[in-house]
């Protein structure tokens, strides 16, 4: 399994397992993910959620090796918009939740990866994280709504630094932004973590679950938020231009170097 869940009483923690290589977000994470989040969705004894990952890192991404959705060769128009538009789905249902949901990072947190720490309530971060959004590099616009989820989190002008130049973000910034809520010495993680979570634990659940829905709500709403409709297209058709897989080609050869 990829992603394992750990219950310990009023709190669900989700990890993504795949430490050899950096957790890169690929369809068997994205699908063990949907499959944790709707059982969560149904289970109000559960309180609180915290995403981590295994090893390393948190995530190096999307898995450049063509797994993040799945085998797209034989599909269809419709389905090839569908799989491409999974991940952005999958970051919805994060923020629909009833449940608080944290983040726990650490090292690399990439590009897709960043957005799935976005779309959660309070990102706990240890002082080696560095966030870098480098999709216009590798050929691609972001997509998965996370221009407008990054604008909702730390604002527009800080989206337009970290996404157009797509340069490496360290703790300090990160703190700074807003992105990160808490940022604490790498050995002190687990303790900063656990105590994030027993501060939302403590709390009455009642009022906690209804300001989580409050919350999320008015997340939804960011007029932004309404553009990301059209990203599976955007990526579809970013795919199959000759200078965007040119671009990815290239970012893997220096990747690689």
């Amino acid at each position: 399994m990829t992603v394992t869940v750990t219950n310990d009483g009023p709190v669900a923690t989700l990890t993504l397992e795949r430490p050899d290589k950096l957790n890169a977000l690929d369809e068997s994470i994205r699908s063990g993910l949907a499959v944790a989040l709707t059982a969560l969705e149904d289970d109000p004894a559960v309180r609180v959620v915290v995403l981590e990952g295994a090893g390393r890192a948190f995530s190096a991404g999307s898995d450049l090796s063509g797994g993040a959705y799945g085998d797209l060769r034989d599909a269809d128009w419709a389905h090839r918009r569908h799989m491409t538009g999974n991940w952005q789905r999958l970051l919805d249902q994060l923020g629909r939740i009833p449940q608080a949901t944290v983040a726990r990072l650490h090292s690399h947190v990439i590009g897709g990866a960043a957005l799935l720490a976005a779309a959660c309530d309070i990102r706990v971060a240890s002082d080696d994280t560095v966030v870098r959004i480098p999709e216009l590099a590798i050929g691609i616009p972001l997509t998965w709504a996370g221009v407008p989820l990054l604008v909702r989190e730390i604002g527009l002008p800080s989206t337009r630094d970290w996404v157009m130049t797509g340069r490496a973000v360290a703790a300090d910034e990160l703190l700074r932004s807003g992105y990160a809520q808490r940022v604490v010495p790498r050995a002190d993680l687990d303790d900063a973590v656990a105590r994030c979570v027993d501060e939302l634990v403590s709390m009455p659940a009642g009022p906690l679950a209804m300001t989580r829905a409050l919350t999320a709500a008015i997340g939804r709403t960011t007029p932004a938020m309404v553009a990301g409709w059209a990203d599976p297209d955007a990526l579809q058709w970013s795919f199959r231009e000759p200078e965007g897989q040119q671009a990815a080609a290239d970012y893997d050869t220096r990747r690689r170097s």
